[in-house]
């Protein structure tokens, strides 16, 4: 009953009288047991004093038998349906309007104590036994300031709360009349409200299965009369809607299946219900994957903390087919009953990735390569400033060696200014027809001195026929110089250099061949990474900052040709580069 609008209303009705006639009881109910209870203990208290007051007289002499009469007839003219008991100052009854037999018997009940003390105490005990309450109360009787005995009231309580008890089953009886009145015209009332949203409810169930053309009929003008003409409204516009919702969709499948990123759909079980053809691109799906768990289709199924990310509507990073790094952000559906699916988008971030860490490398490594030249000056700086400055041997050394650290930071400094340019594509380039023969012997003119000190023979071995190549004269000389001074730092004294060029189909391939100590097969992969290098401490003693071989490589690319490095452990290594052939008419 109570699950329909009718019964919610009546309920709705009843619930607010219950509880403002609870409130009201409550007040109600609380204000006759203050008033009785105050009441009474106001009457006993008044008669205990007047009692008090009166047997002063009598306390202050000697107690003898005509005393005790007159202490009787007093106290009994006062006990009605209350016990009265005087005590003299040590707690003995000297007379009461009980028993009698409690004559000359001592009363150490708490309050008796405290009124012996000159204290008034009045405290409510119920009767185990019988259920009823009783009021006790003690007054001290005073001569002046000095206790000389005590008057104590045993005064019954159950006509009291029999009062009390009547006039609630009075209150609750006029309630319970009340509630019957109210659902009564509750009832009634929500007939009149409830009728038309019945019958605007059968018509909705109605459009639920398809049928449109329903009408509410209007009754009246007020909110359940909106309403109807609000049903009739929405009749209308719903065709509308129904016809642009059709017509998003298909916008939306236009968008899916031009979208540069992967779009997955999921339902509440992990299951595509849908992807989109870049998706299957980014996968390497052959066969159409919808049906099968998600986690199946990304590879993760074993990879649990990275399955929970996903579902738990976050996103993640995982590796596809042919080597890619993939990025997952997955976004959860919210239906009516909680979790309805999740839509993901996947990225390929694999260029984003490399460069990445490429950047981390590059900071960390510029961080290190400038640090050990600073701490070497710092260090020769403090002892030159501890004495070694009064010391002209050390302290030419010393400027020698913080000169020579400073070139290399200089050196360095200007190569990734150069490195730098040349990523951003600002390098200037003057490109012409070149003299490569001319150019080699420029360099093994230029290396001839160190070749000489070193004992290193370099030889030039070029055709007479070699054609002009298309080259910016300057960048290639920096090129052949850095290749040339790397094969005299890492080659032996009675070593040899040579210098090659030769033609091959549309360009000229250039090589560098020493019998030097070689590169490790591992670290050849690497060797054109921006500083990298194999033997890092003969690097450094020989001044080279790891970036000469980078700067090359970028050179080389941007003559449109290709470099690379061929090397055997104790045997030598060959650097080759190809560069183009000038046009005929070239200058």
């Amino acid at each position: 009953m109570f699950r329909s609008i009718r019964g919610k209303l009546v309920l709705m009705y009843l619930l607010l009288i219950l509880f403002a006639m609870q409130l009201i009881g409550v007040y109600f109910i609380r204000s006759v047991n203050s008033y009785f209870l105050g009441n009474f203990s106001t009457t006993i208290n008044t008669q205990a004093r007047f009692l008090s007051a009166q047997l002063e007289r009598y306390m202050e002499k000697e107690i003898t038998p005509e005393t005790v009469k007159d202490i009787d007839n007093l106290i009994t003219s006062f006990a009605s349906e209350s016990e009265i008991y005087v005590l003299n100052k040590n707690g003995t009854i000297i007379a009461t309007s009980a028993d009698k037999s409690y004559v000359g018997q001592k009363r150490l009940r708490t309050e008796v104590t405290r009124a012996l003390l000159g204290s008034k105490d009045e405290v409510i005990r119920e009767d185990a036994p019988t259920g009823q309450r009783y009021t006790f109360l003690a007054v001290p009787i005073k001569n002046g300031s000095e206790v000389v005995g005590a008057v104590y009231l045993v005064a019954p309580m159950n006509k009291i709360y029999k009062t009390i008890k009547e006039i609630n089953v009075m209150f609750y009886t006029g309630l319970l009349i009340a509630l019957v009145l109210t659902a009564i015209l509750g009832v009634a009332l929500a007939q009149t409200i409830t009728s038309p949203i019945v019958e605007i409810t059968r018509k909705a169930k109605a459009m639920a299965k398809g049928d449109f053309n329903q009408t509410v009929h209007v009754r009246s003008d007020d909110e359940i009369g909106q309403l109807g003409e609000a049903f009739n409204y929405l009749i209308h516009r719903l065709q509308g809607a129904l016809a642009e919702n059709e017509r998003e969709r298909e916008k939306l499948e236009a968008i899916l299946t031009h979208l540069s990123d992967g779009v997955i759909a999921v339902d509440a079980s992990n299951r595509i219900v849908r992807i989109n053809p870049a998706a299957k691109l980014l996968l390497d799906c052959e066969e159409d994957p919808v049906g099968q768990p998600i986690s199946q289709l990304l590879m993760i199924e074993e990879e649990q903390e990275k399955a929970d990310f996903l579902m738990a509507g976050r996103e993640m990073q995982f590796k596809g087919p042919k080597g890619r790094t993939l990025q997952a952000y997955a976004s959860p559906i919210r239906g009516e009953q909680g979790h309805a699916g999740l839509v993901i988008v996947i990225r390929d971030i694999t260029e984003e990735e490399r460069e990445e860490q490429a950047r981390r490398d590059f900071v960390a490594n510029v961080s290190h390569e400038i640090r050990t030249p600073l701490t070497t000056i710092k260090s020769y700086l403090e002892a030159l400033e501890d004495g070694a400055v009064e010391e002209p041997t050390l302290r030419t050394r010393f400027l020698q060696v913080i000169q020579n650290e400073t070139e290399r930071m200089v050196r360095m400094v200007s190569e990734l200014l150069q490195l730098s340019r040349l990523d951003a594509g600002k390098m200037q380039w003057s490109f012409a027809g070149t003299n490569l023969l001319q150019i080699l012997d420029e360099v093994a003119d230029r290396f001839s001195f160190q070749c000489r000190q070193q004992e290193i023979s370099m030889f030039v071995e070029v055709p007479p026929t070699l054609p002009m190549v298309w080259a910016d004269r300057d960048k290639l000389v920096q090129v052949l110089d850095n290749l040339v001074s790397n094969a005299l730092k890492h080659t032996p004294p009675q070593g040899m250099i040579r210098l090659t060029a030769s033609t091959r189909q549309d360009v000229v391939e250039v090589k560098v061949i020493d019998s030097g100590i070689g590169i490790p097969p591992k670290d050849i992969p690497r060797i054109f990474e921006r500083f990298y290098r194999v033997d890092k401490a003969r690097s450094r003693k020989l001044g080279g900052t790891g970036l000469g071989l980078s700067i090359a490589k970028q050179i080389i690319e941007a003559h449109g040709g290709h470099i690379w490095i061929e090397s055997v452990v104790d045997q030598g290594t060959t650097v080759t580069f190809t560069l183009p052939v000038a046009k005929e008419g070239a200058a």
